[in-house]
């Protein structure tokens, strides 16, 4: 009997520690304390850095739960005490700090009252968190950066301009020009007094301070606290311990000459190597791979508003593969591919500059970050008052061996609201966001090599007069010279010559020479087109990429009236009457435009000048 009552016994422990192990193996090395067990009044301890690399314990006393705070989810309210939190409140930074009761873990530090007089906060449940790790499913299509550009954008969709005014408009559910407090006006979410996610210190090393603040409002409407910083060092022989919880974990997005990484806290590190962190989204952007690296602490800055950690990420350890509503999960030792950039620069002075980083990437942000760096470095080296211009030439490899090409020239316009820096920018930025978030194929993009040079001059001109140099009648075949003068900013004249070569084919009439400058062949074939182009695959795509119209090249087109069509995108030219009857009729799912007239003949004359003017030439050619 006595044995019996022992096997008994045995057996119970036994299945106890099963129970144990399963709730280890799934949550981490630590039991998780059940969420129906929470009682007002329990006492804990809560762990983080406060400085270096020190893991420091202090006081947790639990408020309350509230329940239902979203969709079957729950908070855990509790008052923290110990450390310096007396002075400074919940800190930015603290996010995903493990609270344990009985040494169990109870979940994470994540959320807090802006200017609250008391350190309380919101605990994310840790069950709610391993959940969170556990979901894989693909990136919602809300999250991706065509959204910018979708039909309710510019009429133009392939325009590098489009990237700045998209930037401008609400995207994800948040105004990206969201006030800053330096504005005066306090953001939405301090209105009232609601419980709201800790802020993300978001440090930005090795940006030019015009950049920053275009970022920190940016980035401050997205849930981060942006700081400007050097991209710091651990101090000599200070060697940062593994990862555990309480430690200070870093993501980078942008990493090398230019850094731009967040600093949280780590909550737990389950057997297999899987960390979980935060307690709240990142972006909440599902699948991603971003860097997940050790942090150093250098010190806690006090604010009335919220404190934050000044850190900086270190030795990358793994890759952060979700980000979830409850939490941001990872696995250690798999590191995460990114999109190396290179910038080369000849500066005013022809001396030669070069920059190397990389960013994540990643749908939504790669496009982003790309925009800022390029911005802040061309901003770095442009003159911040008088007259400027600056040339830009990129290379974008894709995985497949595809190629697309951007070059154009940018001039200072006093009347213009973007600098030629900002436009820039963009004409990298922008077909890097198509090409990423494109419909039709996942595309790995290998490399952005980028050239600039930069002149102290505008570099824009006027076409002013265009004329035929011709003696006699123009037969088909022939070669007629187009006579152009070109009025630089400072009142300088220069001619060009275009050899006008009329096609052996061309019927006797009257014919347009048109010549314009890129804006006016841009708005042309738009009208043309009567809707947005939307490529019909990725091969049509890369092509008008690499077709973008330049803003220091001038555009000759002969045009005469004939029948065509636009099908698809693609332009068909002088259709017979039947064939143009059976496209129309066709119901193959295909966009058809009818065209009016048919471009016999173009030519694209490059020049060293932004230019603009258009000119329009009768042409009569005689059999």
């Amino acid at each position: 009997k006595m044995w019996g009552v022992c096997s008994m016994r045995l057996r119970t422990r036994l299945s106890l520690l099963l129970v144990g192990w399963s709730l280890a193996t799934t949550a981490g090395a630590a039991d998780i304390f059940p969420l129906d067990q929470v009682r007002p009044g329990m006492v804990g301890i809560c762990r983080t850095v406060f400085e270096g690399s020190r893991i420091e314990e202090f006081k947790v006393e639990i408020i309350g739960v509230l329940q239902n705070t979203g969709p079957q989810r729950s908070i855990i309210l509790a008052r923290l005490e110990g450390g310096p939190l007396a002075h400074t409140g919940v800190i930015a930074g603290m996010s995903g700090s493990p609270v344990f009761i009985d040494g169990k873990l109870l979940g994470a530090v994540a959320y807090g009252f802006p200017f609250s007089k008391e350190t309380i906060a919101g605990v994310t449940p840790m069950g709610e968190m391993v959940e969170a790790g556990r979901a894989d499913t693909p990136r919602a299509a809300a999250t991706r950066f065509p959204a910018a550009f979708g039909a309710s954008g510019p009429a133009a969709p392939l325009d590098p301009k489009a990237l700045a005014a998209a930037l401008r408009r609400p995207w994800g559910g948040v105004a990206l020009d969201a006030a800053s407090l330096g504005s005066g006006r306090l953001p939405s979410r301090l209105a009232g007094a609601s419980l709201a996610p800790l802020s993300l210190p978001l440090v930005l090393g090795g940006f030019e301070p015009t950049a920053f603040e275009w970022a920190k409002g940016l980035f401050a409407g997205l849930g981060f606290t942006p700081v400007l910083s050097g991209s710091g060092a651990v101090p000599a022989g200070e060697k940062l311990p593994p990862l555990q919880p309480g430690s200070a974990l870093g993501v980078s997005l942008i990493e090398g000459d230019m850094d731009l990484s967040v600093t949280g806290t780590v909550t737990d590190v389950d057997e297999e190597g899987r960390v979980y962190a935060f307690g709240h989204p990142f972006y909440n952007l599902g699948p991603t791979q971003f860097p997940m690296k050790k942090a150093y602490v250098y010190s806690v800055f006090p604010s009335l508003y919220q404190s934050w950690k000044i850190s900086t990420p270190s030795e990358l350890v793994g890759t952060i593969d979700q980000d979830r509503t409850a939490a941001i999960t990872g696995k250690l030792g798999r590191t995460p591919r990114m999109i190396p950039v290179t910038v080369a620069l000849e500066t005013r002075r022809q001396e030669q500059r070069r920059f190397a980083f990389r960013i994540v990437e990643d749908d939504l942000f790669s496009p982003l970050l790309t925009y800022l760096a390029l911005a802040s470095v061309l901003q770095a080296n442009e003159r911040a008052f008088g007259s400027s211009s600056i040339r830009v030439k990129a290379k974008l490899r894709l995985g497949d061996g595809r190629e697309v090409r951007v070059e154009d020239l940018f001039a200072h316009d006093p009347l213009a609201q973007e600098q030629p820096a900002i436009q820039a920018a963009a004409l990298v930025a922008a077909p890097l966001a198509y090409l990423i978030s494109n419909d039709f194929q996942r595309v790995s993009v290998e490399s952005v090599e980028i050239e600039v040079a930069f002149f102290e001059s505008i570099q824009s001109a006027t076409l002013e007069r265009a004329w035929l140099d011709r003696s006699g009648p123009i037969r088909p075949g022939s070669t007629v010279p187009l006579r152009l003068l070109l009025r630089s900013h400072r009142g300088d004249a220069e001619s060009k010559t275009i050899p006008v070569t009329i096609p052996v084919s061309a019927p006797a009439g009257t014919y347009h020479l048109l010549l314009a400058d890129s804006a006016t062949v841009t708005a042309l074939e738009q009208r043309e087109m009567r809707q947005p182009f939307v490529p019909k695959d990725l091969d049509q795509l890369v092509r008008a990429l690499n077709g973008l119209r330049r803003n220091h090249h001038l555009y000759a087109r002969l045009v005469r009236a004939d029948d065509g069509a636009i099908v698809s995108g693609e332009y068909l030219q002088s259709l017979p009457p039947s064939v143009l009857s059976v496209l129309q009729g066709a119901d193959a799912g295909r966009s058809v435009v009818p065209l009016r007239t048919a471009s016999l003949w173009d030519y694209d004359l490059p020049t060293s000048f932004v230019v603009t003017g258009t000119r329009s030439l009768p042409l009569t050619v005689e059999r």
